[in-house]
């Protein structure tokens, strides 16, 4: 990494560090209460988090392009028009609350009986994990649980993923040093705003992508799959893909699942429970599956190895989505090839009044799981893997 990526890496783990320590800090009664900021029917949960990591990344770079679903409206004056990757400027895409519908849930149990608490405390006083997995309906938490994300992206390239679990004060990145997660402190120890990536890399834990035959994955185990099913249009857009001939339920692993960590379901973290052979990105928006790349680009298996392909599915007749492409064909894909060069054109983005709407369907899978890649093959689905 660059000196610049790695202060750019810094800044935004400060920025996640500083969500969570914000939210752990509000009162029940505070993280639930409606708001006025971002579209109006905003939950304090929401704002808090977004807030805090807005002005921490304003703070460090203020000309820095910082994309949101509250705020994307209000940035466009600013988005690159130039495709050339060489000439786009740095630009954060973050998911400040992933599953905040879950987390309100979460909340309430929490400070029922006494909503003047802090949320951090009433979360020590309890088996916070197993109250997440019954509320959520799904373990692990370390992967199911609600989080706050930046991914950065630099002329056509990803740089890196940051990922922080509320729950398990977990943080996990993805960078060309490699992928890292990291055990935070309690959160009212000052010592967290102090964590820097070289403290991560140095002091936590390598994560590990393992192959299918590591896993020692049955081919059904590999047809296995997370996706979003929980919304009206996704279903059909699913069938259209053809992944499977008939019958996918009995290979869903969860219909509601996390946005930004869903590609965690390919890690060791996933060892003790259910085999995931894929995640789909079923059209679903920028947000959610853009902090996938960093962890395509850079996951190794227990070899040592690249860990993971991704495929980009375009439907001959594309479903839509309040207007949008849920599985744009290449002239429109972010994905683009000019001549011998492959790179994220992030201009096209531009053309759009709600760039976080921005939607795709995506494959990411084991390099080696040959029971799906060659469903992808055949219906020609293009691999995207260098690209970015």
């Amino acid at each position: 990494m660059q000196g610049i990526e790695r202060l750019c890496c810094d800044a935004c783990i400060n920025a996640v560090i500083g969500a969570w320590r914000e939210l752990m800090e509000a009162t029940g009664a505070e993280t639930l209460r409606r708001v006025k900021y971002g579209k109006g029917d905003t939950l304090g949960l929401d704002a808090i988090a977004e807030i805090t990591i807005m002005n921490r990344l304003g703070g460090f770079d203020q000309h820095a392009i910082i994309i949101t679903e509250e705020q994307d409206e209000n940035i466009r004056r600013h988005w690159p028009t130039d495709a050339d990757p060489a000439r786009q400027p740095m630009m954060f895409f973050s998911d400040p609350t992933d599953r905040s519908i879950e987390l309100e849930k979460y909340f309430k149990r929490l400070a029922h009986d006494d909503p003047t608490k802090k949320i951090g405390v009433l979360m020590n006083a309890v088996d916070k994990r197993s109250i997440w997995e019954e509320v959520a309906e799904e373990a692990p938490t370390i992967i199911t649980g609600p989080t706050t994300s930046i991914t950065c992206v630099r002329k056509g390239r990803v740089i890196f993923t940051v990922i922080l679990n509320y729950v398990t004060a977990t943080i996990t990145v993805a960078t060309e040093i490699g992928i890292f997660w990291h055990q935070l402190k309690n959160f009212d120890e000052p010592d967290n705003e102090k964590v820097t990536l070289a403290e991560i890399t140095q002091k936590g834990k390598t994560l590990i992508f393992p192959s299918v035959k590591e896993t020692g994955f049955t081919p059904d185990d590999c047809k296995r799959f997370v996706t979003f099913l929980g919304k009206s249009g996704y279903r059909e857009n699913l069938d259209d893909s053809m992944l499977f001939v008939e019958n996918p339920d009995s290979f869903i692993h969860h219909k509601t699942p996390p946005g930004p960590p869903r590609v965690l379901y390919l890690s060791e973290f996933q060892k003790s429970y259910k085999p995931v052979g894929f995640v789909l990105s079923n059209g679903e928006k920028i947000g959610e599956w853009l902090p996938w790349l960093p962890f395509v680009k850079f996951a190794r298996n227990g070899n040592g190895y690249p860990a993971l392909r991704i495929f980009e599915i375009y439907l001959e007749r594309p479903w839509t989505k309040y207007g949008m492409l849920m599985s744009p064909p290449p002239a429109y894909s972010l994905f683009c090839e000019n001549g011998e060069e492959s790179y994220l054109d992030m201009s096209r983005l531009r053309n759009f009044d709600r760039p976080s709407q921005f939607r795709s369907m995506l494959v990411v899978l084991p390099i080696d799981n040959e029971r799906i890649i060659h469903v992808l093959c055949q219906h020609k689905y293009r691999e995207v893997t260098n690209f970015f």
